[in-house]
């Protein structure tokens, strides 16, 4: 159902913006599944006046126009019988959309043609397709036609839920809200001045299936004038997705949108005997629908009848044997209400779905029809004119009293988990049109208005206080879990998927350790994985604390492997360790530890086998770092007493260690029976997950411009260091220099002692432009520039 936010506001005012009370909506039980600014297809179309107006010299149903749109004049080629000189128009140039097609410039009989002149029918005003739309003549030129027909709304397609019939008209909706948003509610006063003749003179009725019908009211208009409906109608249907048709159709379907109750207006003169019957139809009835289909029916379908034939499927659609035209002088309108069942059944077999037949399928209340049929008679007299007849036919078999519920606020506190008073109940329900009948201490009846069939028990009042409490502001008890870190997972993931392209095999142990296995990795004693968690009830002394490294259980891991001949394996650990000095709980850190031992690659008849050494090692763990995208990485000598000495080597990023790794000490290998060369990796993951530093992958744009190579060789002192000396040249490089890889080092022979001669290879490239050698060769003398004054190198 549409619901126009400017209609709404004929009712309450309201101060909220469209997308406010879109969330209100939302929150107060009334789904908002989308929202369409109108108004926004016709800000394109411009008010223009014809300055000239000639015939087409090719063509004897075209005319050639001049059109001035407050910018330019254009030429314009229109077929419009009623196209004329020092008319206002409305003009779509070159580019407007309208409906499925997009306005270019043409050639009409050898004339071009730089736009169009629109019928409100091409614009979705009216159904007027017989000539273009003229505006007044004080109609300002260069104005957009949104902005002067007033159409600019926002409109709401909402889900009703089948329980609340009384939200189906934007009177509904407007009642909720005034409740929600504490705002008063401003209803149409209808008056109704009947002549003296009564309609009993000119119209019966027989209401044979009073369980299937169950209230049909009609009254009678004479000599009406069915004629355009005025602008302030048309825009309301506009406004919701209806098209205006005519001013007494308009007028029904209005009514229809305001109050929720669909009404139909038939001819008089084509009522045959004049006398309205609503019965079962007949078996194979055949009926001529509005839409042009005539439908074969079957008894249990319900029809509004004359003494012929059916003349309406009762809730569904109209006939097109007693519609309204522009010749018909009396009418008759009907307001009735059916068995929603019935409507739903028939509907469903036929595939028909209208607004009468979305509406009736919900139940709506009898009481309503005589709310609707005042409120459409007293507009028809004002737009249409004609004369009504006094009184009303009117067949309610089974009218009832209005119901009364009661609700305990001790009850309504209780379920609710919220503090409140009696008196805020009272004012909440009251809100909503409920009556307050019966007070005492733990006790209030109410009265339910007719248009509430929903609330009938206690708990359907406890749910109205809720709803107008406000769902979010029930206070919560649960700190708000945070389920997963996707980051960090998807983190965790590529680095297992990193490893096991490398060869590793991931292994699990238990959380449980040994503290023995720290003394014979000789961890400091004031080193803070000596404050691990001690078990109260261990199964046993190797089993005693929460492992404070995972490095010890690897290298059983590795044993394991050795004793059963596997002496070329790798394998890895992701796991929390745990420490606790003064804690009541232990600090949980995760870590990954890596194992390695063994040739590098899988033996090869073509190749010479090769043993694992620590540039593998370092290889290994710069790609995990690369796979974090952890940039500016500084190496430096480890001081952890289980790397060989010389052989180990810390990660840090800004002076905060994350990671170590180097050649297990065979002093400490043998420790655990462990006589092969072991290399090991241990990087802290929890440290690294929490820098700002840290970021999950982002897409990175292909490069547009080739990259360009160059290579650079000096030699240069050994006391300096290689982050240091990559991170002048970058500096050098101004952003042009996006890798830089050392691919050879050399010592010995020609060159000094404590000197050494690098070789690295520069990538230049730009995301702009392509790099010319010459751009290229002066980034290059800086860089060569920058390395001389800061290491006195010498270039070769």
């Amino acid at each position: 159902m549409k619901i126009s936010y400017n209609w709404l506001k004929d009712y309450i005012n309201l101060k909220l913006s469209p997308e406010e009370l879109k969330d209100r909506m939302t929150f107060a039980g009334i789904e908002v599944e989308a929202v369409e600014q109108l108004g926004k297809n016709l800000k394109q179309i411009k008010i223009a006046k014809v300055v000239k107006f000639e015939q087409h010299p090719n063509a004897e149903k075209l005319s050639v126009c001049l059109v001035d749109d407050g910018t330019e004049t254009k030429q314009v080629i229109c077929g419009a019988p009623n196209c004329k000189n020092d008319i206002k128009v409305a003009f779509a140039g070159i580019g407007t959309q309208i409906q499925d097609f997009i306005i270019k410039k043409a050639k009409l009989r050898g004339e071009l043609s730089f736009g169009m002149l629109c019928s409100e029918s091409e614009l979705g005003i009216s159904t007027d397709h017989d000539g273009i739309m003229i505006l007044p003549e004080d109609a300002p030129i260069g104005t957009d036609l949104a902005s002067y027909l007033g159409l600019e709304d926002t409109c709401y397609d909402v889900e009703i839920t089948p329980n609340r019939p009384d939200l189906l008209g934007i009177i509904g909706v407007a009642r909720d809200l005034s409740a929600l948003l504490e705002l008063p509610l401003t209803l149409p006063e209808s008056k109704l001045n009947a002549s003296n003749e009564p309609i009993e003179d000119h119209l019966s009725l027989e209401n044979k299936v009073p369980e299937l019908c169950t209230r049909y009211t009609a009254r009678m208009i004479k000599n009406v004038e069915v004629k355009d409906s005025p602008d302030w109608l048309k825009k309301k249907l506009i406004s919701v997705g209806l098209r205006p048709i005519n001013n007494v159709v308009d007028i029904t379907n209005f009514v229809m949108m305001e109050f929720g109750h669909p009404l139909h207006a038939f001819d008089y003169s084509l009522i045959n005997e004049k006398k309205i019957i609503v019965r079962s139809a007949k078996e194979n009835e055949e009926f001529p629908a509005l839409d042009e289909v005539t439908y074969k029916l079957k008894p249990e379908d319900v029809v509004i009848a004359d003494e012929n034939r059916a003349i309406a499927l009762a809730g569904i659609i109209g006939g097109e044997n007693s519609h309204i035209t522009s010749s018909t002088k009396d009418i008759v309108i009907e307001a009735a209400n059916f068995l929603y069942s019935s409507i739903r059944k028939t509907a469903g077999r036929m595939n028909i779905s209208t607004d009468s037949s979305y509406r009736f399928e919900r139940d709506i209340t009898d009481e309503v029809a005589e709310f609707a049929s005042i409120r459409a008679c007293e507009l028809i007299l004002e737009i249409a004119g004609g004369e009504l007849l006094k009184g009303k036919l009117d067949s309610f078999p089974t009218k009832k009293g209005l119901r009364k519920v009661s609700i305990r606020p001790s009850r309504a506190k209780k379920i609710l988990s919220i503090e409140i008073s009696p008196k805020q109940i009272i004012e909440y329900l009251t809100a909503l049109g409920l009556n307050i009948t019966k007070e005492s201490e733990d006790n209030l009846e109410f009265e339910i208005p007719y248009y509430r069939k929903d609330l009938t028990r206690e708990i359907d009042l406890i749910e109205e206080v809720i709803r107008l409490n406000g769902y979010n502001n029930v206070p919560t008890f649960l700190k708000s879990q945070n389920i997963m870190n996707k980051p960090v997972f998807f983190a965790r993931r590529k680095i297992e998927n990193l490893l096991v392209n490398y060869g590793f095999s991931e292994v699990v142990n238990w959380n449980f350790g040994d503290p023995k296995d720290l003394d014979k990795l000789k961890v400091n004693a004031n080193d803070k994985r000596r404050d691990f968690a001690k078990l109260k009830n261990p199964l046993g002394e190797s089993f005693s604390i929460m492992r404070s490294m995972l490095l010890p259980s690897l290298l059983k891991n590795a044993l394991h492997n050795i004793n059963h001949g596997q002496k070329n394996f790798r394998i890895f650990e992701l796991k929390k360790v745990f420490t606790r000095k003064n804690e009541k709980l232990a600090t949980e850190k995760l870590h990954l530890t890596g194992l390695l031992c063994g040739e590098l690659n899988p033996v090869y008849w073509k190749d010479n086998s090769k043993q694992l050494d620590f540039y593998d090692v370092k290889g290994i763990t710069e790609d995990i770092l690369a796979e974090l995208k952890l940039k500016n990485c500084e190496y430096q000598g480890s001081e952890e007493p289980y790397y060989q000495p010389g052989m180990g080597v810390d990660v840090t990023i800004s002076g905060r260690l994350i990671a170590s790794l180097g050649k297990i000490d065979p002093k400490i290998a043998v420790k655990f029976d462990i006589n092969l060369p072991v290399f090991a990796i241990d990087i802290d993951l929890e440290t690294i997950f929490t820098m700002d530093l840290f970021q999950d992958h982002v897409f990175e744009i292909i490069p547009k411009f080739p990259p360009v190579l160059r290579d650079v060789s000096f030699i240069i002192a050994k006391e300096h260091k290689y982050a240091d000396i990559i991170e002048t040249m970058r500096k050098a490089g101004k952003n042009v220099i996006s890798k830089i890889v050392l691919f050879d080092e050399f010592a010995g022979k020609n060159i000094k002692d404590g000197f050494h001669s690098l070789t690295f290879s520069l990538v230049f490239s730009s995301d702009t432009k392509t790099l010319t050698d010459e751009y290229i060769n002066n980034i290059l003398k800086k860089v060569i520039k920058a390395l001389i004054n800061s290491y006195n190198t010498e270039m070769r």
